[in-house]
């Protein structure tokens, strides 16, 4: 997650929505990284399997996976800290390409106290190897690592790039979600930012 924006091909404008979408950034706790991977990997199976029982029309199967589903977002929950940001402080989310590559990227902005926020908590994890879990409506919808070269004054500014092995699509459809356009979906969980 750099500071600033890159050269980018951005679009605008496009505002947070207040629905009922829940969304917190939360600081991973310490000792849980490999416990992290493990749940995702779960987790990631439990999400094919449910799209693969949606099309045989199996509702029993579907239901048993779901509330397997929801075990495993728990058990991922109990690996962060509670809520540092919310959907309250986010203003913006947008989906975000590199004039210069074909690099997919979300980009997020804050408010005054969710950029000072924000700044604490990136300078607090740059480095570690401990992530910040992007949550919405209780799901891991992405966990991003810091640079460690924000060790020193974290992300400032009030703005940052999430950036990843991210298609198009992914990166869209994550913009979408951090501003409460689209229903959780499960993109790839993003790599360093």
């Amino acid at each position: 997650m750099p500071s600033t924006a890159p050269e980018t091909t951005v679009q605008p404008d496009i505002k947070v929505r207040r629905s009922t979408v829940q969304l917190a950034f939360r600081e991973q706790k310490r000792g849980t990284e490999a416990r992290l991977y493990t749940e995702q990997q779960v987790q990631q199976e439990l999400l094919k399997k449910q799209a693969d029982l949606k099309k045989s029309g199996n509702q029993a199967a579907i239901t048993t996976n779901a509330a397997a589903l929801k075990r495993s977002d728990e058990a991922i929950s109990l690996l962060f800290e509670k809520p540092t940001l919310t959907e309250k402080n986010l203003t913006e989310a947008y989906f975000d390409s590199s004039q210069n590559s074909m690099a997919f990227g979300i980009g997020v902005a804050f408010d005054a106290k969710g950029s000072k926020a924000f700044t604490a908590l990136t300078k607090k994890l740059a480095g570690t190897g401990r992530r910040v879990g992007i949550f919405l409506n209780g799901r891991l919808i992405s966990a991003p690592a810091i640079s460690s070269q924000f060790a020193q004054t974290g992300i400032t500014g009030g703005t940052a790039m999430i950036t990843g092995n991210f298609s198009a699509q992914e990166a869209k459809g994550l913009a979408a979600q951090l501003r409460g356009d689209s229903p959780a979906i499960s993109p790839k969980q993003s790599s360093k930012h």
